[in-house]
């Protein structure tokens, strides 16, 4: 007895367009977050050119998302989609995931900054708060 693969359905407009809006929504704030690295004190010159060059990258990409939504908008409620379209879809979605180790890294650098950051806040009120009571003999 031999299995056969289970077909995917057909895709919905409706639903292709919504994770296509749930997809562009998240660029929209991976672009926010790079922008923040971006103009922080803490980023090298070298570092800044790298998120700006995979800032104008996501930006394209995200435009691209935006474009496939509106084309699976475009077709009528009993209308099948085109397979061209269902390919362009799904290679959207997995050039989606290529960005994902590149955002990861400038995140983890943004968590290690906000660690030494508030690591140094509190040393510095600990030696303000010891200066104080030495002060205060």
């Amino acid at each position: 007895m031999s299995v056969q693969p289970l077909a995917r359905p057909r895709p919905s407009r409706v639903e292709e367009a919504a994770i296509l809006d749930e997809l562009n929504q998240s660029i929209k704030v991976q672009q926010a977050f790079l922008n923040s690295c971006a103009d922080s004190a803490w980023i090298g010159d070298e570092e800044r050119r790298a998120i700006r060059w995979l800032l104008s990258a996501l930006i394209d990409h995200r435009r691209r998302v935006r474009t496939a939504a509106r084309l699976w908008r475009t077709l009528g409620t009993d209308e099948p989609a085109p397979r061209c379209l269902v390919a362009e879809t799904v290679e959207l979605i997995d050039e989606n995931r290529r960005f994902e180790p590149f955002i990861a890294r400038w995140r983890a650098a943004a968590v290690e900054q906000a660690r030494a950051q508030r690591k140094d806040l509190w040393r510095s009120m600990l030696e303000l708060a010891e200066a104080n009571l030495d002060d205060g003999r």
